[in-house]
C-alpha cells in the first residue's frame, strides 16, 4: 500500500512539473512590441493586473481581445495600438499561464468601465476560440466577433453577431 501511495505521489509531482515546464515555454513579446506601449499624444495606455487598455480620444467602438495560446499579451500591442489609432478602444486581456482556457470569462466587467455602445470581442488562435465561447453566452452584449487564425467552438449561426474571420491561405494548422 505504501508503494502505491508513493507511486501516486510521484506521478502527481511529475504531472505538476510537466505542466509548469509546458506553460513556462511560451512566445515572449519582442522589444518592438513592448516599445509600442509607450505613451503617445493620441492614445492613452492603461495597464492593470488583468488587462491593457489602448484608449483613443473619442472612441467609437470597443474591442476586447484574447491573446493566442502561449503568447504573451504584450505581443499584440502593435495591433491594438493601430486599432486604437483608428478610433477603437482596445482591451488586451492578460491570461493566466498565457492560455485563454484558464480565463474564458476575462471580458467580464470590461464593458462597464467605458461609455461605449458598440462592442466587439475576438482573439488569435486559442484566444479567438475562447472569445467565441465567451460571446456565445453574452450574444446580446456584443455586435461582433473577430477571429484571427481561429474558429468558433460554439454554433453562433442563429445569432445576429457579425463575424470576421481572418486566416492565411497557407495556414498549415487551421483547416
Amino acid at each position: 500500500m505504501k508503494k502505491i501511495f508513493i507511486s501516486i505521489g510521484l506521478a502527481i509531482c511529475l504531472c505538476i512539473t510537466a505542466f509548469f515546464i509546458y506553460v513556462n515555454d511560451y512566445y515572449h513579446a519582442e522589444e518592438d512590441a513592448i516599445a509600442v506601449m509607450s505613451l503617445s499624444d493620441s492614445i492613452a495606455i492603461e495597464e492593470n493586473e488583468n488587462d491593457i487598455a489602448f484608449v483613443p480620444k473619442n472612441a467609437e467602438a470597443g474591442f476586447i481581445f484574447y491573446p493566442g495560446g502561449k503568447v504573451a499579451a504584450e505581443s499584440y500591442a502593435p495591433l491594438m495600438k493601430e486599432c486604437a489609432n483608428q478610433g477603437i478602444l482596445c482591451i488586451l486581456v492578460k491570461m493566466p499561464f498565457n492560455l485563454a482556457v484558464f480565463n474564458i470569462n476575462g471580458a467580464k466587467g470590461i464593458q462597464e468601465r467605458y461609455d461605449i455602445e458598440k462592442w466587439y470581442i475576438g482573439g488569435h488562435s486559442l484566444g479567438g476560440s475562447m472569445a467565441a465561447s465567451y460571446v456565445s453566452n453574452h450574444v446580446d452584449e456584443y455586435d461582433g466577433l473577430v477571429l484571427l487564425a481561429s474558429y468558433s467552438t460554439e454554433d453562433l449561426s442563429d445569432t445576429d453577431l457579425e463575424v470576421l474571420s481572418i486566416y492565411g491561405s497557407e495556414d498549415q494548422v487551421l483547416s
